[in-house]
């Protein structure tokens, strides 16, 4: 209300307003944090002080619900449109079934959940230098949400949350697809968004991409408002999503940039604005943006002296290029010199069909690459909105290809090009009946292809995460079988003596580590230069009395870590007390 932008859509108020409020909420929850206050009582205080806050809000929304779905029972939708939901629900499920289990995904117990969880811990959000494992400098807007889980429940609530945001985030597609379009290609699109397999993946886990993709498609969306409405309000709401997901990933910034760019090229081209009033739209977007965004950039400087800007300059450099694409398997399909540019020229035949060599699980599908190449016809892009999204696709995907070409990187551009791919689907079914009929065929079994056939983990894994869902399994006997930092963690946290700290030496997954830990130490390269007599005084000093190793790590992948003091040490400075592929933990003697 505040921000006077005005709607129509009930949706569509819905997903601007949650974005505002959960702004208002995150940053409440770092300032309590700076303060030394993060702590169970005060989160717990602040969600019942929001819900009281909101609680008008909350009821109307409620009530308003309850009447669009009494509606939407008596809606007669077409057979395709029933079909669409189907498959939207089993997707859903199977999404529902991987976040009500146990996390065991790299990042989240690397980073995403072991980072805040040290800061429940310390009670503060402050500089936790002993971690080695995680971008201490990276922004944290998602990070902040999974510690309030922690805080409030556990670690499954944070999935939950990712899981919420990529919900949230087919809701948006719908919800835009609708307004400039049709309700069928606002379907289509959150279809094809939601079952993309990656998706499918990242909605499983405690991971960063999903909430960022929120915000940064919140961000865009709003920014189409602007555009075509000119009302001030979707302007700033712009911004303060862009702000958002420039503080949840630094990615922000290529998103904010694009969207800048995209307000002087509005302004001066298209709309023959005066100067002064399109660098002041310019200036609004981005100062706003920034500073609500900047938090965590500050932060990051004001500690340890480090800037965004350097690892941005890296990137502009194609430095992570490089090594994103020699990885293994795809040194055979990629080679150097003139090959680059065959690289890039199949390099959406590649992502599609070579999944795995962009690094994770799941992939992209085959709807994008089906379809998408018909934008090269003028009757598939003449809407405006259609132009805007191709541009803010085009540049963010040689960006992407350039800097970094990780599959996760995608998933805010998909959001957008589902979009186009279901105006491509539909335009092309208006051709005759004998075309639609093949066409919607051809859609509906790519959508089933994804969902069933490209699941991530396999359906094994869905009816694994389903037994434990019905309550058929323990949370503890499915993540020993699937997450083996558990069982040392458990090993560690149970039989250890309470005034055990660790030295976890090269295993970035530490999250289930209840006991006092470090992955670093300041002196570790100079310890090199010592005998094994000083190298236990070091230890000693630092309080150490155990070291665990992950000798998979260290000798299939060369992550060693700090395990390069192990052979300076002498066979009775260490006693192995557990020993289970691939962890072995010793116990220091110290004489």
């Amino acid at each position: 209300k505040w921000l006077k932008f005005e709607t129509n859509s009930f949706l569509e108020s819905s997903l601007f307003s949650l974005g505002i409020g959960l702004a208002v909420f995150t940053y409440l929850v770092i300032g309590f944090g700076l303060m030394g206050l993060f702590n169970k009582w005060v989160i717990n205080f602040l969600v019942v002080g929001m819900f009281f806050l909101t609680y008008n809000e909350i009821g109307d929304f409620i009530q308003q619900t309850k009447t669009k779905l009494k509606n939407l029972v008596d809606l007669k939708v077409p057979l395709i449109e029933t079909i669409l939901f189907v498959i939207l629900f089993v997707q859903i499920v199977f999404n529902l079934f991987g976040a009500s289990v146990l996390p065991s995904n790299w990042d989240a117990l690397a980073v995403h959940l072991a980072r805040p969880k040290e800061w429940i811990r310390l009670s503060r959000l402050t500089s936790v230098p002993y971690l080695r494992f995680g971008g201490g400098n990276l922004p944290y807007n998602i990070g902040i949400l999974y510690g309030m889980s922690l805080l409030v429940k556990d670690a499954i609530l944070a999935k939950l949350i990712s899981f919420a945001f990529g919900i949230l985030t087919a809701m948006g597609i719908y919800s835009l697809g609708k307004r400039y379009f049709s309700r069928r290609i606002g379907l289509f699109s959150a279809a094809i968004f939601y079952t993309t397999p990656i998706v499918s993946y990242v909605s499983t886990t405690a991971g960063v991409d999903l909430g960022f993709t929120f915000y940064a498609f919140l961000a865009a969306y709003a920014l189409i408002n602007w555009i075509t409405s000119r009302r001030r309000g979707w302007l700033i709401i712009s911004a303060v999503m862009g702000g958002l997901c420039l503080g949840s990933k630094w990615t922000g910034f290529l998103s904010m940039s694009i969207l800048s760019l995209g307000i002087l090229v509005d302004g001066f081209l298209f709309k023959k604005e005066k100067f002064t009033l399109a660098v002041k739209n310019f200036l609004l977007f981005t100062l706003l943006g920034g500073a609500i965004g900047s938090f965590w950039y500050l932060r990051a400087f004001i500690i340890s002296g480090s800037s965004i800007f350097t690892l941005l300059y890296d990137l502009l450099k194609g430095s992570a290029q490089r090594g994103a694409f020699a990885m293994n398997v795809t040194k055979e399909i990629i080679g150097p010199g003139l090959d680059l540019a065959k690289t890039y020229l199949f390099l959406p035949w590649n992502i599609t069909m070579h999944p795995g060599i962009f690094r994770g699980l799941g992939a992209i599908g085959l709807l994008f690459l089906a379809f998408l190449p018909f934008v090269v016809f003028p009757r598939f892009r003449r809407d405006k909105v259609i132009k805007f999204i191709l541009y803010y696709s085009l540049i963010y995907l040689v960006f992407w290809s350039w800097s970094i070409p990780y599959k996760r990187g995608l998933i805010p551009v998909i959001s957008l090009l589902s979009i186009i791919v279901a105006c491509v689907v539909n335009e092309m079914s208006n051709v005759n009946k004998f075309i639609k009929s093949f066409i919607f065929t051809l859609f509906i079994l790519g959508l089933i292809f994804q969902t069933f056939y490209l699941t991530p983990e396999g359906l094994g894994k869905v009816y694994q995460r389903m037994v434990v869902f019905a309550g058929l399994e323990s949370q503890e006997d499915y993540i020993i079988r699937n997450e083996r930092t558990y069982s040392v963690f458990k090993y560690v946290n149970e039989k250890l003596p309470p005034n055990a700290k660790i030295f976890v030496m090269n295993e970035p997954r530490t999250f289930y580590c209840d006991r006092p830990y470090v992955t670093t130490m300041p002196s570790i390269h100079s310890l090199l230069k010592r005998n094994s007599r000083g190298i236990l005084v070091e230890f000693r000093k630092a309080g150490l009395t155990h070291l665990v190793v992950n000798e998979y790590l260290r000798d299939a992948h060369g992550i060693r870590g700090s395990t390069v003091l192990l052979p300076r040490l002498e066979k009775e400075d260490l006693l192995v007390i557990y020993d289970e592929d691939p962890f072995v933990v010793f116990e220091i003697r110290y004489r």
